[in-house]
Formats: C-alpha cells, sequence, structure tokens
C-alpha cells in the first residue's frame, strides 16, 4: 500500500475526529463559494476600475458606501435573527423571514428619502438623480436580500446551496461589468443603468432557483417582541459598515473626484483580503451558538483566531504589493495609480478584519448594545481622525502612513473592549 494511501485510512480512522473532520469539510464547501465568489468580485472589480474613470469611480464608490450603511437598516435587523434561527431554531424561520421581507418594504423607501439629502449635497452636480437612486436600489434591496438569504443558507448548513447563492449573484453582476466594458463603456450614468439591471437579474435568479423552502408566515407578537433586538443589529451593523464606508464620503467631500476614485479602489483591494475570513466566521459564530453562553477558554481561543488573521491577511497584502512593485500595471493602469497607497497600507487589512471579527464576537455573546456602542464610537473617531489627516496633508504615502496610525489606534480600542468583557464573561 501506498503512503498516501496509508496516511489517507489514518486521517479517516482516527487523526480527524468525526467532528473536526465535518468542521472541515464544511469550512471546505464554504471555501469553494468564496474563492468562486473572489474570482468573480476580481473579475467585476477589475474590469470596471479600469473602464470607468478615476472620477466616475469616486463618484459610483462614494454613492454605493452612502448605499451599503443605509442597507444596514434594510429588514430592520430581521435578517440576522433569521440567520440566528437557521442555526439554532430553524422551526422560527418562516417567521423571521416573513419579518424581514415585510420590514423590507418600509425601510427601502425610507432608505432613498434619507439619502436624498446627501445626494443634493454631495452628488447633485456629478450623477443624476435616477442614477443615484439606482445605484442606491441595489445596495438597500436587490444585493441585502441575496446576502441574506446566503446566510441563511449556511445557518441552516446548507453550505453547498449557500455558496451557489452567492457565486450565482456575483457571476451575475460580474456580467453586467463584463457587458459594459464590451459595450465601449461610458460614464456613471450608463454604468448606474447596467448595474442596476444586472444586480435585479442575480436577484431574480437566487430567488427562483435557489431561495430557502420554508413557508413564510407573518407574526405581529413576534414582531413586536424582537424589534428591539432587530433595531439593535442594524444599528451595531450600521456602526460597522461605517467603518469601511464612511470614508469614501468624507474623502470625496474633502478632496475631488479622482482622488476619491484612487482611494476606493486602494480600499476595495484591501476589503478582498476580508472575504476568506468571512467564510471562517460563519462557521466559528455557528460553532459558538452551538456552544451557547459556557464557552471554554474564550479568551485563549480568541487570541489564537486573532493570530491567524493578523498573519494571514498581511501575508496575503503583502504578497500583492510584491507583484505589483514587479510588474505595476498588471491590473491596471488606474489600478497602479491606486497601489501608491499599499505599501504604507500594509498593516491596515489585518486591523479591519481583527475589527470586524471583535463585531462578530459581540453579535454572538448578545451584546448588541455593547457592540453598537462600541462601533458608533469607533466610526466617529475614525471620521474625525480621517478629516484631520486629509485636511492636512493629500500625498498618497503620507495619507498612506497616516491612515494606518489612524486603524492601528481604532484596534487597540475595539481590542480593549472586546477582551475586557470577555475576562468579565469568564469570571462570571
Amino acid at each position: 500500500m501506498s503512503l498516501a494511501a496509508v496516511t489517507r485510512d489514518r486521517i479517516q480512522q482516527g487523526f480527524l475526529q468525526p467532528g473536526l473532520r465535518r468542521a472541515v469539510e464544511n469550512y471546505c464547501q464554504l471555501l469553494v463559494g468564496t474563492v468562486g465568489r473572489v474570482g468573480l468580485q476580481a473579475v467585476y472589480f477589475f474590469v470596471l476600475a479600469n473602464t470607468l474613470s478615476l472620477p466616475a469611480m469616486g463618484i459610483f464608490a462614494s454613492a454605493s458606501a452612502a448605499g451599503l450603511m443605509i442597507a444596514s437598516f434594510s429588514g430592520l435587523g430581521f435578517g440576522s435573527l433569521a440567520f440566528r434561527a437557521a442555526a439554532g431554531r430553524p422551526r422560527l424561520l418562516g417567521q423571521y423571514l416573513a419579518l424581514f421581507y415585510g420590514s423590507l418594504c418600509l425601510t427601502t423607501p425610507l432608505g432613498i428619502l434619507v439619502a436624498l439629502p446627501f445626494y443634493y449635497l454631495l452628488f447633485q452636480h456629478a450623477i443624476s438623480l435616477p442614477a443615484f437612486i439606482a445605484i442606491l436600489l441595489v445596495e438597500v434591496l436587490l444585493w441585502r436580500v441575496v446576502e441574506t438569504l446566503t446566510q441563511i443558507h449556511n445557518g441552516m448548513g446548507n453550505f453547498r446551496t449557500g455558496s451557489l447563492t452567492i457565486t450565482v449573484a456575483s457571476a451575475m453582476r460580474a456580467s453586467g461589468a463584463v457587458a459594459f466594458a464590451l459595450m465601449g463603456g461610458g460614464g456613471i450614468e450608463q454604468w448606474a443603468f447596467v448595474y442596476g439591471v444586472s444586480n435585479f437579474a442575480a436577484l431574480a435568479a437566487v430567488w427562483l432557483l435557489l431561495r430557502p423552502s420554508v413557508s413564510l408566515r407573518w407574526r405581529m407578537r413576534l414582531f413586536r417582541s424582537r424589534l428591539r433586538d432587530g433595531v439593535m443589529f442594524a444599528v451595531s451593523y450600521f456602526a460597522l459598515n461605517a467603518q469601511g464606508q464612511v470614508d469614501k464620503i468624507i474623502v470625496l467631500s474633502l478632496t475631488d473626484a479622482k482622488f476619491a476614485g484612487v482611494y476606493a479602489i486602494a480600499t476595495r483591494i484591501i476589503d478582498f483580503t476580508a472575504i476568506p475570513f468571512r467564510t471562517f466566521y460563519t462557521l466559528y459564530t455557528r460553532k459558538l451558538f452551538g456552544e451557547g453562553k459556557k464557552i471554554r477558554n474564550a479568551l485563549s481561543r480568541t487570541l489564537t483566531v486573532e493570530g491567524v488573521i493578523l498573519a494571514g491577511s498581511t501575508l496575503g497584502f503583502a504578497a500583492l504589493v510584491a507583484l505589483l512593485w514587479l510588474r505595476p500595471n498588471l491590473l491596471g493602469a488606474n489600478v497602479a495609480v491606486a497601489a501608491q497607497l499599499f505599501a504604507p497600507m500594509l498593516i491596515v487589512p489585518a486591523l479591519r478584519n481583527l475589527m470586524e471579527f471583535h463585531g462578530e464576537l459581540f453579535f454572538v455573546h448578545g451584546r448588541m448594545t455593547v457592540r453598537a456602542a462600541v462601533a458608533i464610537g469607533l466610526v466617529c473617531i475614525n471620521a474625525a481622525a480621517l478629516a484631520m489627516l486629509l485636511s492636512w496633508t493629500t500625498d498618497l504615502l503620507q495619507v498612506g502612513l497616516g491612515l494606518s496610525l489612524i486603524q492601528f489606534a481604532l484596534y487597540l480600542l475595539s481590542a480593549t473592549a472586546l477582551y475586557r468583557f470577555i475576562t468579565q464573561e469568564a469570571r462570571t
């Protein structure tokens, strides 16, 4: 018998216990979807980044950022409660999904109304109102439903279906960007139309083929009893979203559309490093929900996970920086301009990913109020510090170094709040 066969048999017989083997299999199923999603998002992003001009990219990224922040309140947070039901009490899933869909009917028009002052203040001279609303609808409605359905499948343990859901939707979105480029590109107006159509097609495909097979039941009593929890999650989710989105609005308001485009490309590439870890977060939080409140070795386990996130994020981003240093135009001329920010921001991807992990842990422990307060505090500090930095300089090297210092300070504040809570809970 070959060495490989012996090794395989030993692993199957004992080196991997059933629970661990099942966890590895689940992670691999999720990772397949993640790899597909990253590849499709990379196609979408790099085609778009090199088809739109830098000013148009800055306007689109800022409008999308506004939509993503407003989308935090889509469904009044009942999407997160539906995920929790899928992971722990699947018999209630139909009721929570009904509350999510019903609440969407309320939050979508309200979200557009909230966005109008921002449009007239920042975007009026750069993009038409219909195009702006089209971008908003994608973020607050179409893509939000796709992401929620993906989370529901993962919460139910249907990881293959969850991976397929996000992969199909990402493929439709990437097809829109490729079609836009093949048609010769255009300005922000033309792209907003293509963006809306491709995302509507993505939701239609997911809804018709891959939505969870549950019976929807609206329960007003459940709505009233869980509304506070849902809203608190939405507030904390908004604050977490704002940590990665409000900076685009600030950059556009304090600089110009071209600089905003450079910044948007740089931060979007940094965001790619978070996608593989979000796959892990899904499994890890599902496991913690199953363990209940008494989680053994919470502090040492969390520190170990943080070390893995830190190493993986930094090494992955460092490899990209080295590649672009050797071949600057590998990902296109616009990305080459934005790559000037990468080296001085080498630690930023890891710090952002760690703060996102902190938010997941607060969610697992049911500390939504604490999570919201910490996140809102971090957003305010981040916004003020970024505004001060851009008022002082717009030199790319200095901005990159300044952003690294800001993110490190934010991480220290987030870690202090989290570990203080974990150590206090361990004593009780």
